[in-house]
C-alpha cells in the first residue's frame, strides 16, 4: 500500500507491478508505458533519478524474466 506522504509512492507502487509482469528489460520502456497510463512525465522522470528504486526494478524485472 502506497504511503500517503510520499507522492512517489503510488508511481514506484504501480512501477513495480508492471515489472513483475515480464514484459519489461529497461526502465525506458517501463517508463514510457507509466506515461501511456496518464501519469506525469515530469513525476516518472523523478524516479530516473532513484538510484536505490532503479537498482530494486533492475532486479524485480529480471526476476520477473526468469534471470
Amino acid at each position: 500500500m502506497p504511503d500517503k506522504d510520499d507522492p512517489l509512492a503510488a508511481l514506484r507502487a504501480r512501477a513495480y507491478e508492471l515489472a513483475d509482469t515480464g514484459r519489461y528489460e529497461d526502465w525506458a520502456s517501463l517508463s514510457a508505458d507509466l506515461v501511456d497510463e496518464g501519469s506525469p512525465d515530469v513525476i516518472v522522470r523523478r524516479l530516473t533519478h532513484d538510484a536505490l528504486f532503479q537498482i530494486m526494478l533492475k532486479n524485480r524485472m529480471t526476476s520477473a524474466r526468469g534471470g
